[in-house]
Protein backbone atom coordinates (compact mmCIF):
# COMPACT_ATOMS: atom_id res chain seq x y z
CA UNK A 1 0.00 0.00 0.00
CA UNK A 2 1.63 3.49 -1.29
CA UNK A 3 -0.17 5.20 1.32
CA UNK A 4 1.32 8.66 0.78
CA UNK A 5 -0.65 8.70 -2.61
CA UNK A 6 -3.96 6.86 -0.38
CA UNK A 7 -3.90 10.25 1.64
CA UNK A 8 -3.00 13.04 -1.14
CA UNK A 9 -5.99 11.38 -2.98
CA UNK A 10 -8.38 11.71 0.45
CA UNK A 11 -7.34 15.04 0.82
CA UNK A 12 -7.92 16.32 -3.05
CA UNK A 13 -11.36 14.50 -2.97
CA UNK A 14 -12.08 16.01 0.32
CA UNK A 15 -11.24 19.83 -1.08
CA UNK A 16 -13.39 19.00 -4.19
CA UNK A 17 -16.65 18.01 -2.23
CA UNK A 18 -15.89 20.98 0.12
CA UNK A 19 -15.46 23.31 -2.55
CA UNK A 20 -18.75 21.59 -4.46
CA UNK A 21 -20.30 22.49 -0.92
CA UNK A 22 -19.19 26.18 -0.84
CA UNK A 23 -20.77 26.84 -4.30
CA UNK A 24 -23.66 25.00 -3.70
CA UNK A 25 -24.36 26.96 -0.79
CA UNK A 26 -23.87 29.97 -2.62
CA UNK A 27 -25.91 28.91 -5.99
CA UNK A 28 -29.06 28.02 -3.89
CA UNK A 29 -29.03 31.46 -2.05
CA UNK A 30 -28.76 33.14 -5.71
CA UNK A 31 -31.63 30.77 -7.26
CA UNK A 32 -33.56 31.42 -3.70
CA UNK A 33 -33.16 35.39 -4.70
CA UNK A 34 -34.68 35.05 -7.67
CA UNK A 35 -38.10 34.97 -7.09
CA UNK A 36 -38.61 37.25 -4.84
CA UNK A 37 -36.73 40.21 -6.53
CA UNK A 38 -38.76 38.81 -10.13
CA UNK A 39 -41.00 42.71 -10.45
CA UNK A 40 -37.19 44.11 -10.41
CA UNK A 41 -35.91 42.08 -13.39
CA UNK A 42 -39.22 42.30 -15.05
CA UNK A 43 -39.67 46.07 -15.01
CA UNK A 44 -36.00 46.18 -16.44
CA UNK A 45 -36.41 44.22 -19.05
CA UNK A 46 -40.01 46.14 -19.99
CA UNK A 47 -37.47 49.29 -19.69
CA UNK A 48 -39.60 50.20 -17.09
CA UNK A 49 -36.78 50.00 -13.95
CA UNK A 50 -33.34 49.96 -13.99
CA UNK A 51 -30.21 46.86 -13.79
CA UNK A 52 -28.77 48.37 -10.87
CA UNK A 53 -32.31 48.36 -8.65
CA UNK A 54 -33.03 44.89 -9.91
CA UNK A 55 -29.64 43.61 -8.67
CA UNK A 56 -29.45 45.92 -5.18
CA UNK A 57 -33.13 44.07 -4.67
CA UNK A 58 -31.04 41.04 -5.36
CA UNK A 59 -28.62 41.84 -2.66
CA UNK A 60 -30.58 42.57 0.17
CA UNK A 61 -32.89 39.39 -0.20
CA UNK A 62 -29.81 37.14 -0.73
CA UNK A 63 -28.71 38.85 2.03
CA UNK A 64 -31.36 38.59 3.98
CA UNK A 65 -31.61 34.54 3.28
CA UNK A 66 -27.53 33.94 3.64
CA UNK A 67 -28.25 35.70 7.43
CA UNK A 68 -30.63 33.31 8.54
CA UNK A 69 -28.10 30.38 7.18
CA UNK A 70 -25.17 32.13 8.59
CA UNK A 71 -26.72 32.55 11.82
CA UNK A 72 -28.21 28.90 12.12
CA UNK A 73 -25.08 28.31 11.70
CA UNK A 74 -23.28 29.90 14.03
CA UNK A 75 -25.36 28.57 16.90
CA UNK A 76 -25.23 24.91 15.49
CA UNK A 77 -21.16 25.40 15.73
CA UNK A 78 -21.49 27.06 19.47
CA UNK A 79 -23.18 24.11 20.69
CA UNK A 80 -20.68 21.85 19.13
CA UNK A 81 -17.76 23.94 20.57
CA UNK A 82 -17.16 22.03 23.71
CA UNK A 83 -14.37 19.50 24.14
CA UNK A 84 -14.43 16.27 23.65
CA UNK A 85 -15.16 15.12 26.91
CA UNK A 86 -18.84 16.18 26.69
CA UNK A 87 -19.17 13.58 23.37
CA UNK A 88 -17.53 10.74 25.57
CA UNK A 89 -20.01 11.53 28.69
CA UNK A 90 -22.66 11.48 26.55
CA UNK A 91 -21.42 8.33 25.25
CA UNK A 92 -20.93 6.97 28.63
CA UNK A 93 -17.40 6.84 28.72
CA UNK A 94 -15.11 6.44 31.94
CA UNK A 95 -12.07 8.91 31.81
CA UNK A 96 -8.81 5.89 32.41
CA UNK A 97 -5.79 8.54 31.98
CA UNK A 98 -5.32 8.13 35.56
CA UNK A 99 -7.41 5.93 36.61
CA UNK A 100 -6.56 2.23 34.37
CA UNK A 101 -8.40 -0.50 36.53
CA UNK A 102 -6.94 -3.10 34.99
CA UNK A 103 -3.88 -4.62 32.11
CA UNK A 104 -6.54 -3.93 29.42
CA UNK A 105 -6.51 -0.42 30.37
CA UNK A 106 -2.60 0.12 30.93
CA UNK A 107 -2.17 -1.10 27.66
CA UNK A 108 -5.13 1.18 26.07
CA UNK A 109 -3.42 4.45 27.83
CA UNK A 110 0.30 2.87 27.27
CA UNK A 111 -0.78 2.48 23.22
CA UNK A 112 -1.89 6.16 23.13
CA UNK A 113 1.09 7.47 24.70
CA UNK A 114 2.78 5.62 21.42
CA UNK A 115 0.57 7.09 18.96
CA UNK A 116 0.61 10.76 20.70
CA UNK A 117 4.40 10.64 19.64
CA UNK A 118 4.23 8.81 16.37
CA UNK A 119 1.63 11.80 15.27
CA UNK A 120 3.59 14.69 17.61
CA UNK A 121 0.54 15.86 19.23
CA UNK A 122 -0.20 15.94 22.90
CA UNK A 123 -1.70 12.76 24.64
CA UNK A 124 -5.89 13.55 24.80
CA UNK A 125 -8.06 12.38 27.35
CA UNK A 126 -9.07 8.94 27.11
CA UNK A 127 -12.24 7.25 27.59
CA UNK A 128 -13.71 3.50 27.65
CA UNK A 129 -16.98 2.90 26.43
CA UNK A 130 -19.12 0.13 28.20
CA UNK A 131 -20.51 -1.49 24.70
CA UNK A 132 -18.75 -4.75 23.78
CA UNK A 133 -18.95 -4.51 20.10
CA UNK A 134 -15.54 -2.60 18.30
CA UNK A 135 -15.46 0.91 17.46
CA UNK A 136 -13.64 3.72 18.90
CA UNK A 137 -14.05 7.60 18.25
CA UNK A 138 -11.71 10.99 18.42
CA UNK A 139 -13.77 14.23 19.45
CA UNK A 140 -12.86 17.92 19.81
CA UNK A 141 -12.04 21.10 18.28
CA UNK A 142 -8.68 21.11 19.05
CA UNK A 143 -5.34 18.56 20.51
CA UNK A 144 -6.07 20.16 23.54
CA UNK A 145 -9.50 19.90 24.24
CA UNK A 146 -9.57 16.25 22.37
CA UNK A 147 -10.64 12.94 23.76
CA UNK A 148 -10.35 9.71 22.45
CA UNK A 149 -13.05 6.98 23.05
CA UNK A 150 -12.38 3.27 22.65
CA UNK A 151 -14.90 0.43 23.80
CA UNK A 152 -14.75 -2.60 25.65
CA UNK A 153 -15.24 -4.62 22.91
CA UNK A 154 -12.12 -3.17 21.50
CA UNK A 155 -9.98 -3.30 24.17
CA UNK A 156 -10.76 -7.00 25.01
CA UNK A 157 -11.09 -8.01 21.12
CA UNK A 158 -7.99 -6.77 19.74
CA UNK A 159 -4.46 -7.31 19.56
CA UNK A 160 -1.68 -5.10 20.86
CA UNK A 161 -1.25 -4.12 17.27
CA UNK A 162 -4.98 -3.81 16.14
CA UNK A 163 -5.53 -1.77 18.89
CA UNK A 164 -2.21 0.54 17.96
CA UNK A 165 -3.59 0.93 14.21
CA UNK A 166 -7.08 2.26 15.61
CA UNK A 167 -5.79 4.60 18.03
CA UNK A 168 -3.44 5.40 15.11
CA UNK A 169 -6.69 6.34 12.80
CA UNK A 170 -8.19 8.09 15.77
CA UNK A 171 -4.77 9.99 15.81
CA UNK A 172 -4.89 11.11 12.52
CA UNK A 173 -8.16 12.68 12.56
CA UNK A 174 -7.03 15.06 15.26
CA UNK A 175 -3.33 15.52 13.52
CA UNK A 176 -4.95 16.04 10.15
CA UNK A 177 -7.73 18.69 11.48
CA UNK A 178 -10.95 16.17 10.78
CA UNK A 179 -13.00 17.08 13.93
CA UNK A 180 -13.43 20.69 13.34
CA UNK A 181 -13.99 20.39 9.30
CA UNK A 182 -16.57 18.12 10.42
CA UNK A 183 -18.29 20.69 12.60
CA UNK A 184 -17.94 23.38 10.54
CA UNK A 185 -19.72 21.25 8.02
CA UNK A 186 -22.07 19.94 10.23
CA UNK A 187 -23.12 23.97 11.40
CA UNK A 188 -23.94 24.46 7.52
CA UNK A 189 -26.13 21.73 7.18
CA UNK A 190 -27.68 22.88 10.12
CA UNK A 191 -27.91 26.62 9.41
CA UNK A 192 -29.81 25.26 6.05
CA UNK A 193 -32.03 23.71 8.29
CA UNK A 194 -32.81 26.57 10.03
CA UNK A 195 -33.72 28.19 6.48
CA UNK A 196 -36.50 25.06 6.01
CA UNK A 197 -37.93 25.69 9.16
CA UNK A 198 -38.34 29.19 8.77
CA UNK A 199 -39.98 28.76 5.42
CA UNK A 200 -42.33 26.34 7.08
CA UNK A 201 -42.74 28.38 9.94
CA UNK A 202 -44.01 31.52 7.52
CA UNK A 203 -46.17 28.68 5.77
CA UNK A 204 -47.71 27.37 8.69
CA UNK A 205 -48.67 30.95 9.99
CA UNK A 206 -50.48 31.67 6.97
CA UNK A 207 -52.28 29.00 6.82
CA UNK A 208 -53.49 28.98 10.12
CA UNK A 209 -57.12 30.21 10.31
CA UNK A 210 -58.17 32.76 12.80
CA UNK A 211 -61.50 32.90 13.65
CA UNK A 212 -63.33 36.36 13.72
CA UNK A 213 -60.65 38.11 12.14
CA UNK A 214 -60.42 39.18 8.22
CA UNK A 215 -57.54 38.91 6.32
CA UNK A 216 -55.95 39.91 3.13
CA UNK A 217 -55.86 37.31 0.41
CA UNK A 218 -52.97 38.91 -1.32
CA UNK A 219 -50.65 39.28 1.91
CA UNK A 220 -51.87 35.50 2.43
CA UNK A 221 -50.76 34.49 -0.68
CA UNK A 222 -47.19 36.57 -0.74
CA UNK A 223 -46.81 35.10 2.87
CA UNK A 224 -47.45 31.57 1.66
CA UNK A 225 -45.31 31.93 -1.48
CA UNK A 226 -42.51 33.08 0.87
CA UNK A 227 -42.64 30.49 3.01
CA UNK A 228 -42.74 27.79 0.24
CA UNK A 229 -39.57 29.07 -1.64
CA UNK A 230 -37.58 28.89 1.81
CA UNK A 231 -39.37 25.76 2.69
CA UNK A 232 -38.39 24.05 -0.59
CA UNK A 233 -35.09 25.69 -0.60
CA UNK A 234 -33.93 24.64 2.97
CA UNK A 235 -34.73 21.57 3.09
CA UNK A 236 -33.54 20.41 -0.52
CA UNK A 237 -30.30 22.16 0.28
CA UNK A 238 -30.10 20.31 3.71
CA UNK A 239 -30.54 17.25 2.27
CA UNK A 240 -27.71 17.75 -0.84
CA UNK A 241 -25.46 19.27 2.06
CA UNK A 242 -25.95 16.47 4.21
CA UNK A 243 -25.01 13.93 0.85
CA UNK A 244 -21.61 16.32 0.34
CA UNK A 245 -20.93 16.07 4.29
CA UNK A 246 -21.10 12.19 4.41
CA UNK A 247 -18.67 12.13 1.31
CA UNK A 248 -16.05 13.86 2.76
CA UNK A 249 -16.97 11.91 6.06
CA UNK A 250 -15.78 8.77 4.17
CA UNK A 251 -12.68 10.43 2.59
CA UNK A 252 -11.30 11.23 5.61
CA UNK A 253 -12.04 7.67 6.90
CA UNK A 254 -9.76 6.59 3.80
CA UNK A 255 -7.01 9.35 5.22
CA UNK A 256 -7.19 8.46 8.35
CA UNK A 257 -6.69 4.50 7.52
CA UNK A 258 -3.78 5.66 5.49
CA UNK A 259 -2.39 7.72 8.40
CA UNK A 260 -2.96 4.82 10.95
CA UNK A 261 -0.17 2.41 8.29
CA UNK A 262 2.17 5.63 8.04
CA UNK A 263 2.45 5.60 11.94
CA UNK A 264 2.30 2.21 12.83
CA UNK A 265 4.10 0.91 9.71
CA UNK A 266 2.08 -2.00 10.14
CA UNK A 267 -0.44 -2.92 6.93
CA UNK A 268 -2.24 -5.66 8.59
CA UNK A 269 -2.99 -4.28 11.97
CA UNK A 270 -5.37 -2.10 10.96
CA UNK A 271 -6.79 -5.03 8.22
CA UNK A 272 -7.22 -7.70 11.60
CA UNK A 273 -9.42 -4.89 13.27
CA UNK A 274 -11.31 -3.99 10.09
CA UNK A 275 -11.73 -7.56 9.59
CA UNK A 276 -12.84 -8.24 13.17
CA UNK A 277 -15.50 -5.42 13.47
CA UNK A 278 -16.79 -7.27 10.13
CA UNK A 279 -17.43 -10.71 12.53
CA UNK A 280 -18.17 -8.98 15.47
CA UNK A 281 -19.89 -5.23 14.82
CA UNK A 282 -19.29 -1.80 15.65
CA UNK A 283 -23.05 -0.58 16.60
CA UNK A 284 -22.92 1.99 19.46
CA UNK A 285 -26.04 1.68 22.23
CA UNK A 286 -25.68 4.70 23.94
CA UNK A 287 -29.27 6.95 23.64
CA UNK A 288 -27.05 9.80 21.26
CA UNK A 289 -25.13 7.48 19.38
CA UNK A 290 -26.38 8.76 16.06
CA UNK A 291 -25.60 12.00 16.90
CA UNK A 292 -22.15 11.59 16.75
CA UNK A 293 -21.91 8.78 13.93
CA UNK A 294 -19.46 10.81 12.00
CA UNK A 295 -16.81 10.74 14.73
CA UNK A 296 -16.65 6.76 15.25
CA UNK A 297 -13.62 4.18 13.68
CA UNK A 298 -16.29 2.24 11.72
CA UNK A 299 -20.30 2.95 11.24
CA UNK A 300 -22.28 3.39 15.32
CA UNK A 301 -25.29 3.39 14.12
CA UNK A 302 -27.53 1.79 11.29
CA UNK A 303 -30.75 3.45 9.70
CA UNK A 304 -32.74 3.24 6.22
CA UNK A 305 -30.69 5.59 4.71
CA UNK A 306 -27.43 4.26 6.10
CA UNK A 307 -25.79 3.31 2.38
CA UNK A 308 -27.16 7.36 1.16
CA UNK A 309 -25.87 9.20 3.93
CA UNK A 310 -22.80 6.66 5.09
CA UNK A 311 -20.27 8.67 6.87
CA UNK A 312 -18.43 5.31 6.68
CA UNK A 313 -16.63 4.04 3.38
CA UNK A 314 -17.86 0.11 3.74
CA UNK A 315 -16.16 -2.05 5.35
CA UNK A 316 -14.37 -4.22 2.38
CA UNK A 317 -13.50 -1.11 0.42
CA UNK A 318 -11.57 -0.30 3.24
CA UNK A 319 -9.59 -3.82 3.76
CA UNK A 320 -8.90 -4.00 0.37
CA UNK A 321 -7.47 -0.33 -0.49
CA UNK A 322 -4.71 -1.70 2.69
CA UNK A 323 -4.73 -5.58 1.29
CA UNK A 324 -5.80 -5.54 -2.43
CA UNK A 325 -5.39 -9.27 -1.78
CA UNK A 326 -7.61 -9.76 0.96
CA UNK A 327 -10.08 -13.23 0.27
CA UNK A 328 -13.73 -11.66 1.51
CA UNK A 329 -13.51 -13.13 4.93
CA UNK A 330 -13.95 -11.72 8.25
CA UNK A 331 -11.99 -12.69 10.92
CA UNK A 332 -13.41 -14.08 14.39
CA UNK A 333 -13.42 -11.20 17.17
CA UNK A 334 -11.59 -13.66 19.61
CA UNK A 335 -9.82 -11.99 22.54
CA UNK A 336 -6.56 -9.78 20.94
CA UNK A 337 -4.57 -11.57 23.98
CA UNK A 338 -1.10 -10.33 24.06
CA UNK A 339 1.57 -10.25 27.09
CA UNK A 340 2.61 -6.92 25.92
CA UNK A 341 1.25 -4.13 28.11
Amino acid sequence: MNFFEQQHQARRKTTQLVNLMILSVLALIVLTSLPFVYTGFEDYLNGTGSLRDALMAMAVIASLISGVVVIGGLLKYRELRAGGKVVAEKLGGRLINDNARSLDEQRLMNVVEEMAIASGTITPAVYLLPDETINAFAAGLTPENAAIGVTQGAVRLLTREELQAVIAHEFSHIFNGDMRLNTQLVAVVHGLLVLGLTGAYILASQLKIESGKKRDLRMVLLGMFIGLVLCAAGFAGNFFANLIKAGVSRQREFLADASAVQFTRNPQSIVGALKKIGGQGSSIRAARAGEFSHLYFSAGVSNPLSRLFATHPNLSERIRRIDPQWDGNFAPAQAGSSPQV
